[in-house]
């Protein structure tokens, strides 16, 4: 086999890069990270989530971008490895195309917010807006005194909550602005109501940037990536100082300087779930140093991930000290902090309109470079997998995925849209997630072979690295994954909005789209095991072995490995 050269290659190591903490840095960073790391005890979860990410997360980079360097193939075509798990590869881009599809939607969001924050009032700020209710309720209600500071009406803020239970019934501004604005939030999810047409025309706005973005493969999208990776790093910095100088910064920052949870987020933040890193792995050049790269990324997403926290943590204290309230009354989770608790706080600062336009222009590209890599992804999959059929027309194959992606995703735009998006999310990470990494690292490290997998590294590093990887590909890492998903499955719960329940028939839709990323795993075994000749047992010993696509990317290594090849079928059958 040639050395997938016609695949491409990034034209330098730090396009890679950049396109790496393009999908491992996402919206989950920002608004998922800082509340679990609340919730979990603050300071306290900073252990065991360094932990995991040093057990599980680098390790897990590690071996993503070793087996799919070394072949220079996709995530549909690099289990030619071991053909019997398969499924694996196409239950990593099953996941992926669901998650694509209410992703859209969610960075669609970000853009409407982002364009709202020009309004020559902050339409999240009052409750003058047609859209409000009499029992909206500005908990910000105030004004600046002479140091700059925003300061609380109190006699409004008390004769308010005494008006209204307590404020038991009471919604700020901006949860009025989110429900009735941005969603027109129906009932329930048995009423989906219709199309909410400025979600819409945002979602084809950010689908056309996306098609912008892979016009021309990764050498466009590897270009892109150097601004929409490092933009948002930038904005944080300036959202922080800005943050830093509030009354009750200091507070947040305590607050939040969280074990499951902690080996959670570091699956879910890294995406090895979704096989994008083994996507963006396969462009690499043969001798690339992906041992560096693998540690580099943990890192950084590692850094990110606390980097963010601290800025949301510095607004929400000043939150909590305008408002005489304690930390735990304001922090709120998912959506709820990047689209209610903090475009709150930013309202009250001076020019307000400046800030959250900074703020959502961070959301926006975090989503944006994440959901590039995840189209890019389907497109390496598929062109990958059926090349005659996908591979002839590049363009129109990527165009046809976003097309459909966009048209499906329709329904998440819509009134009662949120309530398919949280049953969508709910579901889909409930179980095939470990399922998904738990099978990969045992089938590598045990049916391809640690061994193997180190005597790869080394032609393509020059040297092997330690064993503790091997210690942790083989034994670590499976019981961990094995122990997460059964505790996962103990733990779970119906999916709900709030206070309101799912219908039975919803959450019976859920548990199907929860299985739908493992169901290639079982038929990919059944439909290989057919194509093979033989008894029961020849067949399974044949799929358990590397085919002759499985090459090094390197040519000049391929001589050596066709004769590995053909000692591996002489020997005798490992089972």
């Amino acid at each position: 086999m040639a050395a997938n050269t016609s695949r491409g290659n990034w034209s330098n190591r730090l396009e890679f890069l950049f396109s790496c903490i393009g999908v491992t840095v996402g919206l989950g960073n920002i608004w998922r990270f800082p509340y679990i790391c609340y919730k979990n005890g603050g300071g306290a979860f900073l252990i065991p989530y360094f932990l995991f990410l040093v057990i599980i997360g680098s390790p897990g980079v590690f071996l993503q971008f070793t087996y799919a360097q070394y072949s220079n193939l996709g995530p549909g075509k690099v289990w030619e490895c071991c053909p019997l798990f398969k499924g694996v590869g196409y239950g990593m881009m099953t996941l992926t195309a669901v998650l694509g599809l209410y992703y859209t939607v969610i960075i669609s969001w970000t853009l409407y917010y982002f364009g709202m924050s020009f309004s020559s009032t902050i339409p999240w700020s009052t409750c003058d807006n047609h859209w409000n209710t009499r029992l909206c309720f500005a908990r910000t209600m105030g004004n600046y005194n002479d140091t700059g500071n925003f300061t609380i009406q109190a006699n409004y803020l008390n004769s308010t909550l005494n008006t209204y239970a307590n404020g038991s019934l009471l919604k700020t501004p901006p949860e009025e602005f989110w429900e009735k604005n941005v969603l027109e939030l129906t009932e329930s999810i048995q009423t989906l109501g219709t199309v909410r047409w400025p979600l819409l025309l945002c979602g084809l706005v950010t689908s056309v940037i996306i098609f912008l973005c892979l016009i021309r493969g990764i050498h466009t999208s590897g270009k892109v990536m150097y601004v929409m990776a490092t933009v948002p790093y930038i904005f944080l910095i300036t959202l922080l100082v800005r943050g830093l100088t509030l009354p009750g910064s200091l507070q947040g920052l305590r607050y939040y300087m969280v074990w499951v949870d902690g080996a959670t987020q570091t699956i879910y933040s890294l995406g090895l779930p979704s096989s994008a890193l083994i996507a963006l792995a396969s462009h690499n050049k043969f001798h690339n140093n992906m041992y560096r790269d693998a540690i580099f990324i943990t890192i950084c997403d590692a850094f990110t991930s606390w980097f963010a926290g601290c800025v949301v943590f510095v607004t929400l204290g000043y939150m909590a000290d305008q408002t005489n309230l304690s930390i735990k009354e304001v922090v709120d989770q998912g959506p709820g902090v990047a689209f209610i608790v903090y475009p709150e706080a930013l309202a009250t600062l001076k020019f307000p309109q400046l800030w959250s336009a900074i703020f959502f222009l961070v959301l926006f590209t975090v989503g944006l470079d994440s959901q590039v890599v995840h189209i890019q992804l389907l497109y390496i999959g598929l062109t990958d997998s059926w090349p005659k059929i996908f591979g002839r027309n590049k363009l129109l194959t990527v165009a046809g995925i976003i097309s459909v992606s966009t048209l499906i995703g329709i329904i998440f735009t819509t009134q009662g849209g949120m309530y398919v998006v949280q049953l969508m999310d709910w579901y889909l990470s409930s179980i095939s997630l470990m399922v998904l990494v738990g099978t990969e690292v045992t089938a590598l490290a045990w049916v391809y072979g640690a061994d193997r997998l180190y005597n790869d590294i080394e032609a393509m590093i020059g040297y092997k690295p330690t064993k503790l990887w091997m210690l942790l590909w083989k034994f670590i890492m499976p019981i961990l994954y094995a122990c997460l998903w059964l505790v996962g499955v103990i733990n779970h719960q119906p999916v709900a909005y709030g206070s309101t329940p799912y219908p039975g028939w919803s959450i019976g839709i859920g548990w199907i789209i929860a299985l739908l990323p493992l169901i290639p795993i079982p038929l990919t075994v059944l439909i290989t095991l057919k194509r093979q000749k033989g008894s029961l047992r020849q067949r399974l010993s044949q799929s358990l072995k590397p085919t002759r696509e499985w090459q090094p990317a390197d040519s000049s290594r391929q001589n050596s490995s066709e004769v590995q090849m053909k000692l591996n079928e002489n020997n005798d059958d490992p089972i």
